[in-house]
């Protein structure tokens, strides 16, 4: 059988030397699906995600069409189906979500973000000590 690749858009857009991907909850669901068990035809997503969350077929095709339109997707025709793979790593998204958090409610300050949870006791003595950890390893 013939294979063909569609790919429409690049990932997401790019803020200086960060690709920032916004995603809904939604969309995030999908994407978990495909890091975990990719590349998934709609069929095994729709069966998956109805499973889990009571999604209609109609349902996880918009999501689809959405994120194709977002680059955050890609598929590839097989025969009569598409097997859908995911363009971004959930490491990328991962960190696309800590910038956005820590922009939105900390005006990008990590460190206002620790003090806040140490002055609130929101964090272990066991955490801090992981935190320096991390904070020498990186220097």
């Amino acid at each position: 059988m013939k294979s063909t690749a569609v790919d429409l858009l690049p990932v997401a857009r790019i803020s200086g030397d960060n690709i920032m991907i916004k995603l809904t909850d939604t969309e995030k669901k999908i994407l978990e699906e495909l890091w975990n068990d990719g590349p998934l035809t709609t069929m095994d997503l729709y069966r998956k995600l109805n499973e889990k969350e009571g999604w209609s077929k109609s349902t996880v095709i918009t999501l689809l069409n959405r994120m194709l339109i977002k680059g955050t997707i890609r598929y590839e025709v097989s025969g009569n189906s598409k097997l859908y793979h995911a363009k971004v790593s959930k490491e990328s998204v991962d960190i696309s979500e800590t910038r956005s958090f820590l922009d939105k409610i900390y005006n990008g300050n990590v460190g206002l973000m620790i003090s806040n949870l140490i002055k609130n006791e929101e964090i272990s003595k066991e955490e801090l000590e992981e935190i320096k950890k991390i904070i020498r390893e990186g220097e």
